[in-house]
């Protein structure tokens, strides 16, 4: 490059670069500073303010805490609302499972990347048992996990005339209140609890093992599926509850506990026995020899134009 012929060429003047206020001082969010100079497409939110307050672990842990009860409280909303046989809308097993199957989907979607989108005290013990959640944590979660259950049911009550609740006490236990089928015995309905709630662990296991890391994109599909097929299929049996939170809000609010404990015993032992067995049998861990399932697509030689006395010249690189 030092035979580059640079007086052949005309020098031109170096363009006067329109001034950009690149500190922190006046940027409001969004792309705009207070003094309305646009920020580059791009950009990230630079608030320092924000930014130390949102790297400190106290922060962290709220904001999963609130990511858990808001989670579980749409979960509940959102769930039990197409349970109910309200408006002239009659339910049934096929609505009210893919209901919950997407509901469990919108979850994922908007708090999957705050705390996990776990909704579930069963699936906050099985990533503790795998080794992906602290106990203080999953003490945090099932609170949260709880609370927002009953929150978000009793904002259902709030909103819906009370007779479609009434009714439904009438025909039965209670609006979106998971009992077993009178033809079950106690046995069959705890076995079914923990074969439904086994098989939606061993997925949330195949989720967080490390050689699925690379697949994460679809897992909000795949678990509305998942809970819609076990919804679908476990309902009329069970309710198929899965989670202890799911099934303790709407019996608090219609104060109706019919054999509530089937579901405080077989989902939990699940949670418990499944993520052992998981790891034991299944997980492998990733070395780097096998991150990539493919190997990476040979590139082609690039044309590279080096300038020597006014000639062009192409070589391979």
């Amino acid at each position: 490059m030092n035979n580059m012929a640079y007086d052949e060429f005309p020098k031109e003047q170096p363009q006067q670069q329109p001034q950009q206020h690149i500190g922190n001082e006046n940027e409001v969010g969004n792309g705009v500073h207070a003094n309305g100079t646009s920020v580059p497409k791009g950009r990230k939110f630079d608030d320092v303010w924000h930014r130390k307050i949102s790297n400190t672990s106290s922060f962290v842990a709220v904001s999963k805490f609130l990511g858990e009860f808001f989670g579980t409280a749409t979960l509940m909303f959102l769930g039990c609302m197409g349970c109910l046989d309200a408006f002239g809308n009659e339910t049934s097993n096929l609505s009210r499972g893919l209901i919950f199957g997407f509901t469990v989907m919108v979850v994922i979607l908007t708090f999957g990347v705050v705390s996990g989108a776990h909704i579930n005290p069963v699936v906050s013990i099985a990533a503790y048992i795998y080794g992906d959640l602290s106990f203080v944590m999953v003490l945090a979660y099932s609170v949260a996990q709880f609370s927002g259950a009953l929150c978000g049911y009793g904002l259902l009550m709030g909103v819906a005339p009370q007779k479609y609740f009434d009714q439904a006490l009438v025909d039965g236990h209670g609006s979106c209140v998971t009992a077993p089928h009178d033809s079950l015995s106690t046995g069959a309905a705890l076995a079914i609890e923990f074969i439904v709630t086994g098989i939606l662990i061993w997925a949330c296991c195949g989720v967080w093992d490390p050689r699925n890391a690379q697949h994460q994109d679809s897992v909000p599909v795949k678990f509305a599926l998942l809970v819609a097929a076990i919804s679908v299929a476990g309902g009329p049996a069970t309710g198929a509850s899965m989670n202890p939170a799911r099934t303790l809000a709407p019996c608090v609010w219609n104060n109706s506990y019919h054999k509530i404990w089937i579901y405080f015993v077989g989902p939990p032992l699940a949670g418990v026995i499944m993520p052992i067995i998981y790891k034991c049998l299944f997980r492998r861990e990733v070395t780097n020899e096998n991150i990539l399932e493919t190997p990476p697509p040979v590139q082609e030689p690039v044309c590279v134009c080096i300038v020597h006395n006014k000639e062009s010249q192409f070589e391979k690189v």
